[in-house]
């Protein structure tokens, strides 16, 4: 039998964007300069490496993951190179090809807004 583990680790980051509806005359409710706090959690997916008895090290995940939110921490979303319009199914995106290299793990992008009650997830199939 194959054992196969899900581990994740989660960062929060704050930041603003601006999303202008081009079918509304004003650009819609969203087209102003606004924040959100926001989570992520990346979960990864595998065996436990033989000999170390983990998917991988949890500290070196939080690691990568402190750089990643470097970028993304305080930052006006509009404007990271990349990312296109600053949707959450973008955010994901954005997300995942930054990490992928890194983590060939990885299996699970989620990004919430806790105070809004939303969020979006991306899995690989």
């Amino acid at each position: 039998m194959t054992l196969e583990f899900e581990v994740y680790r989660e960062f929060c980051f704050e930041a603003a964007h601006a999303l202008c509806d081009p079918e509304h005359p004003t650009g819609g409710i969203y087209r102003n300069l606004h924040g959100h706090s926001f989570r992520v959690r990346v979960t990864l997916r595998g065996p436990r490496v033989e000999g170390e008895d983990w998917v991988m090290d949890l500290g070196k995940l939080g690691r990568r993951l402190a750089l990643l939110r470097e970028t993304l921490d305080h930052s006006f979303l509009n404007e990271l190179d990349g990312l296109g319009k600053p949707t959450l199914e973008n955010l994901c995106v954005f997300i995942w090809r930054d990490l992928e290299a890194d983590l060939p793990a990885i299996f699970e992008v989620g990004v919430f807004r806790d105070t809004c009650n939303e969020g979006c997830v991306l899995r690989k199939r």
